[in-house]
Order: structure tokens, then C-alpha cells, then sequence
């Protein structure tokens, strides 16, 4: 609905922006000739199934941490899904 759905929805993309922005790589010194890098890469391409019931906060559920992450998604919702 408008008065649940849709905030719900856009307050899931808020936490995951935030949560991206604080992300950090890191290195740290194993020894005298050894230094290890700590990064974040996303994994490419998502692929994610919607279901028919709350489509729109299910899908936001799936694409924030998928699109934060740097990831494509690729998004199949339900064949009885609403259009309206």
C-alpha cells in the first residue's frame, strides 16, 4: 500500500546507501614482505525472484543490498503479481 509500502521501501535503500558508504578496504602487514589487502568487489550479475505477495518492499528487500554492493540485477517478478 502507499502509506507501508513504498516508506518501508525507501528506508531500506537509506540503511544499505549508509551501510556502503562505511564500508572501508583495509591492508594490513602479515610480515617484513607480505601485506594483505582487504576489498569489497561486487559479483557481477544478480539474478532474484520476486513473489506475487508484497512485491514492491520484497523487491526493494532484494535490490538495496544487491545494487549497494555494486552487483546488476536482473528481477523476475511473480506472473500474478498486480500491475495496478
Amino acid at each position: 500500500t502507499l502509506n507501508a509500502d513504498i516508506p518501508l521501501a525507501a528506508d531500506h535503500f537509506r540503511y544499505f546507501a549508509g551501510c556502503i558508504r562505511a564500508q572501508e578496504g583495509s591492508a594490513a602487514e602479515i610480515n617484513d614482505s607480505t601485506v594483505a589487502y582487504h576489498i569489497h568487489e561486487p559479483l557481477g550479475v544478480v539474478g532474484q525472484i520476486i513473489p506475487w505477495n508484497f512485491p514492491l518492499l520484497m523487491a526493494a528487500w532484494k535490490l538495496a543490498p544487491a545494487l549497494a554492493a555494486g552487483n546488476c540485477v536482473v528481477l523476475k517478478p511473480a506472473e500474478q503479481t498486480p500491475l495496478g
